[in-house]
């Protein structure tokens, strides 16, 4: 049985960090090669996402943030730093575009990707490339679906928002789903969205740090205490998480555990560690990184349509 549409994007998630590779048994299922969409912040290559068509419609998917291993990627050191810096900018403003509160650093990177650079098309005209060749070779379906790891579950969200605002696309369904996304806006923005025709579910392992922060009122006690460390104004902003949320759960296959439906909805070890003297974050990293990856047999390949009960197939 082919895998469901929830799978294949959590591999088209995968790709956006290496575009030239999509491992054999984790296939999207592209009719062609995507479109890759970069854009630079001070001459390097922070923004990055794929945009290409499958049958059942358009997938955008927006890459994480670039891992913290310098030499793993064909980035060096600078882009990564230049990444993590822009995750850093997370002053909470009013943005041009957005309803409420949005991250700014994350905004900006949305407003770099979204138009079109010297010769190359943004996003929204990639987009609509994909959905005038359907127009022509009735290959796929009219129908939008977003993605991302991290950094790119935030910037799919707030894609998603402008995309369910195009004039031409309200007739197109937009369905996201973010995986370990980062939070994108505050409560204004969570209301909107929420309001919005957007079918979205994320993903989210309770031991990742990642999807409660920025902060809001719902972050766990453990996540403030790291925030603290890193800057302690983190700690104090208010951000909320959009969407339906997908967490392990026991006896997820027990009887009366359904699978999360999506297509049409519209519904809205650590403190210990950082108590101890002479243990920094370093000491945190490998267990960080392990919650927060999505490679075969991690936590979210696990839950993502398997440890939910999908039994839905294609």
């Amino acid at each position: 049985m082919p895998n469901c549409m929830k799978r294949r994007l959590l591999y088209a998630s995968s790709q956006a960090y290496q575009p030239k590779m999509e491992m054999h048994g984790r296939s999207v299922g592209w009719l062609e090669p995507p479109m890759v969409v970069r854009r630079e912040m001070a001459h390097r290559p922070i923004d990055l996402a794929l945009v290409g068509r499958v049958p059942e419609g358009v997938v955008v998917a927006f890459r994480g943030s670039l891992p913290p291993f310098f030499g793993a990627y064909e980035d060096d050191g600078w882009t990564v730093l230049l990444d993590w810096l822009n995750d850093a900018n997370s002053l909470c403003v009013q943005e041009p575009g957005f309803a409420g509160g949005v991250h700014l650093g994350f905004a900006e990177s949305m407003r770099r990707l979204w138009v079109d650079g010297e010769g190359e098309l943004g996003v929204r005209h990639a987009v609509q490339a994909m959905l005038d060749q359907t127009l022509l070779d009735r290959k796929s379906r009219r129908h939008l679906f977003v993605t991302g790891h991290s950094k790119g579950g935030a910037l799919a969200n707030l894609f998603a928002w402008r995309a369910a605002r195009v004039g031409a696309w309200m007739d197109m369904p937009v369905s996201v789903a973010t995986i370990a996304a980062a939070r994108a806006g505050n409560a204004e923005f969570a209301r909107a969205y929420a309001a919005e025709r957007i079918a979205c579910l994320r993903y989210e392992l309770t031991s990742d740090l990642v999807p409660h922060l920025p902060p809001g009122r719902d972050t766990p006690d453990w996540v403030r205490g790291v925030a603290r460390t890193l800057a302690p104004k983190l700690a104090a902003m208010d951000y909320h998480a959009v969407g339906l949320r997908v967490a392990p759960v026991a006896h997820a296959h027990a009887k009366g555990h359904p699978h999360q439906r999506w297509a049409g909805s519209r519904r809205r070890i650590l403190p210990s560690l950082l108590g101890r003297r002479g243990l920094g974050l370093e000491a945190l990293l490998p267990s960080v990184l392990k919650a927060h990856a999505i490679c075969p047999d991690s936590g979210y390949d696990r839950l993502i349509c398997q440890g939910e009960g999908c039994d839905h197939g294609g």
